[in-house]
């Protein structure tokens, strides 16, 4: 899985987390600084996950009610 194209790998005051969306509650797997290594922990953990996971880009202060999608597959 990719991050959203057009992104640079770091936005002020933001963080990339991988989550596992097959489970109940989107699990989060991990939080990164940067977009590459959220990526590289993603390529690592895709044999876990058959269905890929999601690379997400959040704001920090990002409020799921902001009504914005920030993640893609």
């Amino acid at each position: 899985m990719r991050r959203p194209t057009g992104s640079t790998g770091r936005k002020p005051n933001s963080v990339w987390i991988v989550q596992h969306d097959e489970s109940p509650h989107n699990t989060v797997l991990g939080v990164f600084a940067t977009a590459d290594e959220a990526d590289a922990y993603s390529d690592e953990v895709l044999v876990d996950y058959p269905n890929g996971v999601i690379i997400t880009e959040f704001p920090i202060g990002y409020r799921y009610t902001d009504g914005t999608v920030r993640y893609s597959r």
